[in-house]
């Protein structure tokens, strides 16, 4: 079994979550190796200054957009996972997972 793990950030307002993505997760977008050669925190506060809102928006699935979530999921799943996790950046845990389990989850499950 090959599995990944993938990070979204689901609300009703978009730009809220990418804020949040942004403020909370750039190192997510750091570019090539960067996130693993780095020493120390300060140096990730640092290079996470490479990471803009825009590369957020374009790169993490924000927002309440059952489909997009949908091809989230599923583009991983067409490059050969078998296993997707998927996590939430952000305060809303609850929200997150009453929305996968009733709206995402059912549409991957067809």
């Amino acid at each position: 079994m090959v599995g990944t793990s993938a990070k979204v950030c689901w609300s009703s307002n978009r730009e809220q979550e990418v804020e949040t993505v942004h403020r909370l997760w750039p190192t997510e977008l750091l570019p090539g190796e960067l996130a693993q050669v780095l020493p120390t925190p300060a140096h990730f506060e640092q290079a996470s200054g490479l990471v803009t809102r825009e590369m957020v928006a374009d790169a993490v699935t924000c927002g309440d957009e059952v489909e997009e979530h949908v091809e989230a999921v599923r583009a991983y799943v067409r490059a050969g996972f078998d296993e997707v996790h998927v996590g939430q950046i952000g305060p809303d845990q609850e929200v997150f997972f009453e929305a996968y389990r009733e709206l995402v989850l059912p549409v991957l499950g067809r």
